[in-house]
């Protein structure tokens, strides 16, 4: 098959690399005069100071380790990993630089993409298309925020770049998100003053967890597993971790009293900044004054002479794909009134932890299964169906655990172990560390989760078993993949107690 692929950050380069070691014929379309997405520093979409949050054991891609950086990358660095992975697997001649995709519409049996060139329409004929264009690309601007002040300079996260640029000013940063809290901590030491505006407490935890990359404290089920736990007790957990750290938490007031356990932003610096009071803390912003104030929610006001909202993202645009609707993605991903028009991107409507790159392998490799005819989905009206239980409401945020989804959609596809009938290759890999190489077929036993002692593994494993079929059990015992005691047990456990083995968790906020 002839596809076009829209985009060539991660999620567009691992599409070309499946889709060319498939057989097909792939192209790519990258408006940028280099690949990477919010990676390309020259793109400027990220500001220059980001730090991934996954650690290098955990965010790359399941086949390809990164050579250089450190444990956690920078912009450069991550940039670099990306322009590797597409020498190593031949995908950079693929993808034409500098052509912005204006128009992808089907036409007799094709889709027809049009790009412009150096401001030249460029059309060419597809059988598929996989949109990888991003989300991060169109920040969010309030209606309290449209209009600022005379005096005030406004900005969003996209548009700061360094902190120097705001030396001896009083700065607010609007956001009480991973972005806001980055951008906060970088200004506190050049700006005058710094602000904090946060809507809802979140949970913040170190890249570094007591010798732990953070995404390297808990097994796939152990994250499963986490949610069970009383968040008193999580909590008491991470006073035995981070002693100091959740002491200067406690005291800055911002410690969220009821959460999601892994739903976890990281940045190590915001807290011992607002306890030290180099950075405060404000309720929501609202709006601007006639008399140049900021309004809280609660009522209070400030004076700045800049803001920099970190409010997120509006959703992607796919106006440039005749018909499409975001409502209409099966699983967020198949258009259901054409399934060979693919977008792997995150949902439009969550809020998404964990790493990104074997999320998009995850998604392009079963997008590639369905085209290529080794996977099947639903028929017409029951995708139709889906979408209208599903995407009906997508400003109703929800919280979106890539690296569970990983596993469930890697379920889907095919590529991972059917527990049904591979269940110890299944268990290894979902009761390790979520290091990406145990992804790949074959792969050996991974490292124990330190996280993972909090739990029962073999209970847990016994619950998964439980919502197998008595004679997938029955087949797995006499094929020796699970044991007389795991057999017995998964019998004992109650319906309540089952564990789906494609670890559905809980999503909303």
């Amino acid at each position: 098959m002839r596809i076009a692929v829209i985009g060539a950050g991660p999620a567009g380069l691992t599409s070309a690399k499946q889709a060319l070691e498939a057989g097909h014929d792939p192209v790519v379309f990258e408006r940028h005069g280099d690949l990477g997405g919010i990676w390309n520093p020259a793109s400027l979409g990220a500001y220059e100071g980001v730090r991934m949050q996954t650690s290098r054991h955990g965010f790359p891609f399941s086949d390809f380790a990164p050579d250089g950086g450190g444990d956690f990358l920078t912009v450069a660095e991550m940039h670099a990993y990306l322009r590797a992975y597409a020498d190593r697997f031949a995908v950079t001649p693929l993808i034409r630089f500098g052509h912005e995709v204006t128009r992808v519409a089907k036409r007799d049996g094709e889709w027809w993409v049009t790009a412009v060139h150096r401001g030249v329409p460029v059309t060419a004929r597809f059988d598929a298309v996989m949109v990888a264009s991003g989300e991060l690309w169109r920040p969010r601007v309030p209606p309290g925020a449209a209009r600022p002040p005379q005096g005030v300079r406004v900005l969003t996260a996209k548009e700061y770049r360094r902190p120097d640029a705001f030396r001896g000013l009083r700065v607010l940063v609007a956001g009480g998100g991973v972005s806001g809290a980055d951008i906060a901590c970088e200004l506190a030491g050049h700006a005058a003053a710094v602000d904090w505006s946060v809507r809802r407490r979140q949970l913040f935890l170190p890249r570094d967890c007591g010798g732990v990359a953070n995404d390297m404290l808990f097994s796939y089920i152990g994250r499963v597993a986490l949610e069970e736990l009383p968040y008193a007790g999580y909590l008491a957990w991470l006073d035995t971790l981070l002693p100091e750290y959740m002491r200067m938490y406690r005291a800055t007031g911002l410690l969220p009293g009821t959460g999601f356990h892994g739903a976890v932003h990281v940045n190590e610096k915001i807290v011992p900044h607002v306890y030290r009071g180099e950075v405060r803390a404000r309720a929501a912003f609202d709006h601007f004054a006639d008399d140049g104030h900021v309004v809280f929610a609660d009522g209070t006001r400030g004076r700045y002479d800049a803001v920099i909202l970190c409010l997120g993202y509006e959703m992607p645009d796919y106006g440039f794909v005749a018909g499409l609707r975001h409502e209409e993605l099966y699983e967020h991903f198949f258009w259901y009134r054409d399934p060979t028009m693919v977008v792997v991107n995150t949902p439009v409507d969550t809020d998404a932890f964990g790493t990104a790159c074997p999320y998009f392998e995850a998604i392009a490799g079963w997008a590639l299964a369905v085209l290529s005819g080794k996977a099947e989905l639903p028929g017409r009206e029951e995708m139709a169906a889906w979408c209208a239980r599903h995407m009906g409401a997508p400003h109703r945020r929800r919280y979106y655990d890539c690296w569970l989804e990983t596993i469930r959609i890697g379920l889907r596809s095919g590529a991972l172990p059917d527990p049904a009938t591979h269940f110890a290759g299944y268990w290894r890999l979902v009761s390790a560390t979520v290091v990406p190489a145990n992804l790949r077929p074959g792969a050996r036993a991974g490292l124990p989760a330190p996280g993972d002692g909090l739990f029962d593994l073999t209970a847990l494993k016994r619950r998964v078993l439980a919502w197998l079929p008595e004679r997938a059990r029955d087949a797995l015992l006499s094929a020796g993949q699970i044991d007389a005691a795991d057999h017995l047990g998964a019998r004992r456990v109650p319906p309540s107690r089952r564990i789906a083995p494609w670890l559905p968790y809980r999503q909303r906020l």
